[in-house]
């Protein structure tokens, strides 16, 4: 017996110090090894290796590099305008010298996205997807250091063209390890105004603001909310949206010839309290006059604001047939209800044509499109409204 035992551990100790001295079978690679062909440079030095000479101007003078690390913005998108660009915008490299670091800043920031966008992932996308810029603002509407306003940048692919906020440029990317740079023909220009500004300041407008007056007007007597006037400025509740507005020539097209037409389809049917429909949803109640204008805005309002982002440009309209009857929030029980975009949008020989979902209209060519503000994008419609 004690031999048995002496065997066995003399076995156990031999099998120990062969597994510890015994090298890892080595196996043989089969067929010849992949070569990386990835991007081989940093985003910043691949902008150190273009010709953008009054943008990488810009960026030393306000140390742009340090203002990253210390956002600690490791991975990042650059659209770049080349100097032509700058050029026909006015700047050369003397004009770089010549302006204040902030100014700089405001103008490097625009052109920043703060995340990785790669080429793939827009050719990906049907239409396009809003990306954050590294430029805020809190000196304006009730906006603040704490809560700024932030500018997007909407960015998609069609046609092989680069579509920045609905315009086309050249698709010229550049690939890094942490991000890609966008060489542009166009130096970006933010958004100073809001829709609102823009409608007060055409007399083609006239009959839509006073069209949001009579309504607003309603709701202030009736139950104190509601004013879509809120939804055309610029505001910490509402994230940008799509506005389609009618003209002048709009409203006439669709028999309303007088102010006090408005007035007396705003008054065909008292507007009650809000209340709860049978699934449970907490709804707004609305004007004769204002039910014709819902789609227009895709169904936001004062008391009910954008809470996503949901800005459509015509290269939506023509890549991204999912729009049409799109949910843009599912809403919730006791809450707002689902809201979708009730519109279907068709291309014609000469414009772009919209329509609301069960409406008996015809489609209405846009006469004007991306028009960009700081809370969206706006289009003019003249041939009518979308709802009768």
């Amino acid at each position: 017996m004690k031999f048995s035992k002496i065997i066995y551990t003399l076995a156990l100790v031999a099998t120990c110090w062969t597994a510890c001295t015994q090298k890892d079978a080595q196996v043989e690679p089969i067929g010849k090894p992949i070569d990386y062909t990835g991007p081989a440079k940093t985003i910043r030095q691949l902008l150190d290796s273009t010709n953008c000479t009054i943008y990488k101007a810009a960026w030393k003078k306000t140390n742009m590099d340090s203002i990253l690390n210390d956002k600690v913005l490791v991975a990042y998108t650059l659209l770049a305008p080349t100097d032509a660009a700058f050029n026909k915008a006015g700047i050369t490299l003397d004009k770089v010298a010549a302006m204040s670091v902030e100014d700089l800043d405001t103008l490097l920031f625009l052109h920043i996205l703060n995340t990785w966008v790669p080429a793939a992932t827009i050719k990906g996308v049907s239409g396009s997807m809003p990306v954050k810029s590294l430029l805020s603002r809190g000196d304006f509407s009730d906006y603040s250091s704490w809560t700024p306003y932030t500018y997007f940048q909407y960015i998609g692919l069609h046609n092989n063209q680069l579509m920045v906020n609905g315009k086309a440029h050249p698709f010229q990317p550049l690939e890094g390890t942490n991000g890609t740079i966008y060489l542009m023909d166009e130096v970006q220009q933010k958004a100073e105004t809001d829709m609102i500004d823009y409608l007060k300041a055409s007399p083609d407008f006239t009959f839509l603001l006073e069209a949001c007056r009579i309504n607003d007007s309603i709701y202030q007597q009736t139950w104190g909310q509601q004013g879509f006037l809120k939804l055309l400025t610029t505001n910490t509740r509402c994230l940008p949206f799509t506005f389609f507005a009618p003209t002048n020539k709009a409203f006439q097209k669709a028999g309303f010839n007088t102010i006090d037409d408005l007035r007396q389809r705003a008054l065909r049917y008292e507007v009650g309290w809000p209340n709860y429909d049978d699934q449970g949803y907490y709804r707004y109640t609305y004007t004769s006059l204002d039910s014709l204008l819902l789609a227009n805005h895709l169904d936001f309002t004062g008391a009910e604001p954008s809470n996503y982002n949901v800005v459509i440009f015509t290269n939506d309209m023509q890549d991204n047939p999912s729009l049409t009857n799109f949910q843009i929030t599912p809403g919730r029980q006791y809450g707002e209800p689902p809201k979708f975009i009730r519109l279907r949008f068709s291309q014609s020989a000469n414009a772009m044509m919209v329509k609301e979902l069960g409406s008996s209209s015809a489609p209405l060519p846009l006469s004007k499109t991306d028009l960009v503000f700081r809370n969206g994008v706006m289009h003019i419609i003249d041939d009518g409204l979308l709802h009768q």
